[in-house]
């Protein structure tokens, strides 16, 4: 692929943000499916302080009812944040805001193989970290996100 076509097929891998995979295609050639991972993942660790922060704001508040990116609604929905209650959606809601207005970003999990209760029991703990932990680990969680998704996308 030139890295036109390569930015076109894997730029959603990371929400949003196709200069990882416009980047990454520097790197081929990938000896395997993990070695593209570990490539793009040195792409975003590489990347500088404003690049890393505005790839964690493109990610969306877990549960919340706008227009997202298809792998974050596909995501979601597989673990019923799509369906919460009334009273599940407010709390989620007042969780995301708190953290929000901790941190400046979006609580961000791989929320594959969790459920909601894990996610409001991880948003509850990690509220009360500091902002550079909280950054490392919205990468950390971006990555795995990522992960995922070329995971899912190699074997279809």
């Amino acid at each position: 692929m030139n890295q036109n076509v390569f930015t076109k097929t894997l730029g959603w891998v990371y929400e949003c943000s196709p200069w990882i995979a416009e980047h990454v295609w520097n790197h081929k050639p990938f000896l395997s499916l993990d070695h593209l991972k570990q490539s793009m993942a040195t792409i975003v660790e590489k990347a500088d302080s404003i690049e890393r922060l505005q790839l964690i704001k493109a990610h969306p508040d877990l549960a919340s009812r706008i227009d997202m990116a298809e792998a974050s609604v596909k995501e979601q929905s597989a673990i019923g944040l799509n369906a919460l209650t009334r009273e599940e959606y407010e709390e989620f809601l007042s969780l995301n805001n708190r953290y929000k207005d901790k941190f400046g970003f979006p609580f961000i999990v791989a929320v594959r193989g969790l459920d909601k209760t894990m996610i409001k029991v991880a948003m509850k703990n990690r509220i009360s970290s500091d902002k550079e932990s909280e950054i490392t680990e919205a990468i950390r969680q971006i990555n795995d996100i990522a992960s995922h998704r070329l995971n899912d996308f190699i074997k279809s």
